[in-house]
């Protein structure tokens, strides 16, 4: 914890921020919690999952874990404790409209400090319902207080694979 006393230097905090990344047991989110790792050794980065064997596996492999379910709020303030930076990414349906804003406000009232969301390439008036969830879930993000990200890919290769098979 940093400290600003009259009478002394500030206490510098020398613990590495933490992000806390949700999806880490899919390919994106996974493939972002051990980029991070790899390439930046001035943080921790904290794994999410809603499955407690998960987790638990990680902590053998000596990874930092935290559950978190989307569906349970009860889940959000242990996962959150001592988070200073947060991924998210959810299913798509409707329920991630419900559910982002829950993290949201539980990273807020846990004192997280900057929220990256994995959005979608679009133009901010989308009619097309996946992509309006995304818009308003990110007009909700940026209306929280928390210094904020949106990640905004155009395709993902296997989406693209499963619209478009390969021939020949």
């Amino acid at each position: 914890m940093n400290e600003n006393r009259k009478d002394s230097m500030p206490i510098a905090d020398t613990n590495p921020p933490r992000i806390l990344v949700l999806g880490s047991t899919g390919r994106t989110g996974g493939a972002v919690a051990t980029q991070i790792e790899a390439d930046h050794h001035d943080v921790a980065v904290v794994r999410a999952a809603r499955d407690q064997a998960t987790v638990g596996q990680w902590r053998d492999q000596g990874l930092a874990a935290a559950r978190l379910d989307l569906d349970d709020a009860r889940t959000f303030p242990a996962a959150l404790d001592g988070i200073d930076r947060l991924f998210v990414m959810t299913g798509y349906t409707v329920a991630m409209t419900h559910q982002t804003k829950m993290i949201t406000d539980a990273a807020a009232d846990a004192g997280v400090g900057h929220l990256v969301h994995l959005g979608i390439f679009g133009d901010g008036r989308s009619t097309e319902p996946h992509f309006a969830w995304h818009e308003l879930v990110e007009r909700y993000i940026e209306g929280s207080g928390i210094a904020w990200t949106h990640l905004h890919p155009h395709m993902f290769m296997e989406n693209l694979l499963t619209t478009f098979p390969l021939r020949d």
